[in-house]
């Protein structure tokens, strides 16, 4: 927590050595450093759980997370513009003026890290077996909101029709593997509490892998439509049933052509729509609220 006090004497050096437009905070925490400062604009962007709080796996959210959600409302009533990643992240925010001059603007996916390839060339690469049936988790297992308890008991259901399934979490893997993961794997599987706009499914649609996932985030819209890709309610029993469909079929998505709008380029223009939206309003001496500042001479 003490970094972000630090970062408030750095930001105020950094914008005193040189003039900047506009201060652009990734975090709702973050931009409480960026409020702190009237000399530019904000434009904050809140990734997930700033704004739905942290599980704390018992049905409830830790101290931390309660926390930096009422941080966060208070930073989205401040901030000049405010970049939410899904629909469900704009009805979070509890005040009217945030959520008028909120913009929903996913992060973008990296085409050419995320491509098809061949399956089993992904997996010699990796080193796993050629012929198996394998269910990808790309989360960490021990973070309670990712809810890997819900995939452990999905997948063992399944052990009665494939005996050798295998559950595999993407975590502590170097990030150069993921494609490659991605690619290897049968089907990706979310199975989150809650999510902002969960990348692991537009980047697994960018490789063509099946996907089957919970409602969390904008994980359903971003799935709609696509070959191969289910939604699944939070029950083991239908995660399992979605996970055989996939598996008996045995085809790759056609989920790339789906997500195309979501190509790094593109989403950059949208947020640079946002900057120039932020700095004309500046030049028209209007505050974050549309209201026109008072000048003095």
């Amino acid at each position: 927590m003490w970094n972000y006090v630090w970062a408030v004497r750095r930001l105020h050096r950094i914008l005193a050595e040189k003039e900047h437009d506009i201060v652009h905070a990734h975090y709702g925490l973050s931009g409480i450093a960026a409020c702190f400062q009237r000399q530019c604009p904000v434009v904050v962007s809140f990734c997930g759980d700033d704004l739905f709080g942290t599980s704390d796996g018992k049905g409830g959210f830790t101290v931390k997370g309660r926390f930096t959600v009422w941080t966060s409302q208070i930073v989205a009533h401040i901030a000049n513009a405010v970049i939410v990643k899904s629909d469900k992240m704009v009805k979070r925010l509890s005040s009217a003026s945030a959520r008028a001059k909120a913009v929903v603007i996913p992060n973008g996916v990296d085409f050419v890290v995320f491509q098809p390839m061949d399956k089993l060339e992904a997996r010699k690469k990796l080193g796993l077996e050629p012929f198996k049936k394998y269910v990808l988790f790309a989360g960490s297992p021990e973070a309670p909101v990712k809810r890997f308890d819900l995939a452990e008991s999905a997948v063992a259901l399944l052990r009665e029709s494939f005996p050798d399934i295998e559950l595999l979490a993407l975590h502590h893997k170097p990030q150069a593997q993921v494609p490659l993961y991605m690619n290897a794997c049968d089907v990706v599987i979310l199975t989150s509490d809650s999510e902002g706009s969960p990348n692991v499914v537009k980047e697994a649609m960018a490789c063509n892998a099946p996907v089957v996932a919970v409602d969390a985030g904008d994980a359903w819209q971003s799935i709609e439509g696509a070959e191969q890709c289910y939604k699944a309610e939070r029950d083991p029993g239908d995660l399992a049933a979605k996970l055989k469909k996939v598996l008996e079929i045995g085809k790759r998505s056609d989920g790339r052509s789906h997500v195309g709008h979501l190509e790094l380029s593109a989403v950059a223009q949208r947020v640079i729509a946002v900057y120039e939206s932020v700095l004309s309003k500046k030049r028209r001496g209007e505050n974050s609220s549309g209201r026109r500042e008072k000048r003095t001479a």
